[in-house]
Parts: structure tokens; sequence; C-alpha cells
């Protein structure tokens, strides 16, 4: 949690809309899923690969509330509602490896789509949503797109 509010803290007054990306895995080799937040709207968005919603993963939710609420508190900001959670609809994967592929295919069809608000369906079908390492790969090489992660 102090790690997501200094995080917070150093990217500025965070009274215009933008999104955090937070990569969450459930621990021991587990599952991954994606957690966007709109620190100024108090909008976290829940995007995973596996049916079901946040209440699977409770320290999860209880850690990226918590952090939103200090770092609101270390600004003076007043919480004027409710932190709101969305359950977007995105793709599933059909096997139980490919949860960190989607994740980051979350992430880049989000910026893709150049807005700040993610809405409930982003992706009507998963056609077009296929992930394959070979082409994932191959397609990195080929237009020089690098990642890094800090």
């Amino acid at each position: 949690m102090n790690e997501l509010v200094y995080r917070f803290m150093v990217a500025g007054d965070n009274t215009t809309p933008s999104l955090y990306f937070l990569p969450f895995n459930s621990g021991n080799g587990g599952h991954w899923v994606l957690v966007a937040m709109d620190l100024s709207r108090l909008m976290v968005y829940y995007l995973d690969s596996l049916p079901g919603d946040w209440s699977k993963y409770p320290s999860m939710k209880k850690t990226v509330d918590a952090a939103i609420l200090k770092f609101r508190s270390k600004k003076n900001y007043r919480n004027r509602k409710d932190i709101t959670w969305v359950r977007v609809q995105c793709p599933q994967q059909n096997n139980s490896i490919d949860c960190g592929f989607f994740v980051l295919r979350f992430m880049r069809d989000i910026i893709a789509l150049n807005r700040i608000d993610i809405p409930k369906m982003v992706w009507n079908n998963n056609l077009g949503f296929i992930l394959i390492l070979s082409d994932i790969s191959s397609n990195l090489l080929l237009n020089h797109e690098y990642v890094l992660f800090s």
C-alpha cells in the first residue's frame, strides 16, 4: 500500500483524470489480473481473464482502496464519494497459463483506446484477441516496441 501511495504522490496532483495500471498477482504462482485506477474520479476498473470479480481477492481490494484513501488524505483532498469498482467485461482465457499475457494485452488495448474511462464492455468478442507467444514476440521485434517495467 505504501508503495502505491508513494507512486501516486510523485506523479503529481492527480486532479485531472489519468489511469494507473496495477498488475496484481494472487501469490504462490497464482493468477494475474489488472486493476486500472483513476484517482481523480475514485474509479477502479477490474479486468480479469477468468470469471468472477474482485471479491476473490479481498486483500487486493482492501490494499487498493486504502492506498487511494491514504493518498487523498495526504493531499488534503476531500473524499466526496466512495470508491467505485467496475468489472470490465473482457476476453477470457481458455487455459490456466495465459493470464499474464492477457494482462499485458489489456494494458496495451486500453492505452490504444486513448481514453481515461474504460467502458464496461471494451471488447465485444474475442476476435483479434488471440494470444500466441510467437506472434507476440515477432510483433514486438518487428515494430521495435519495448516495455520497461520498474
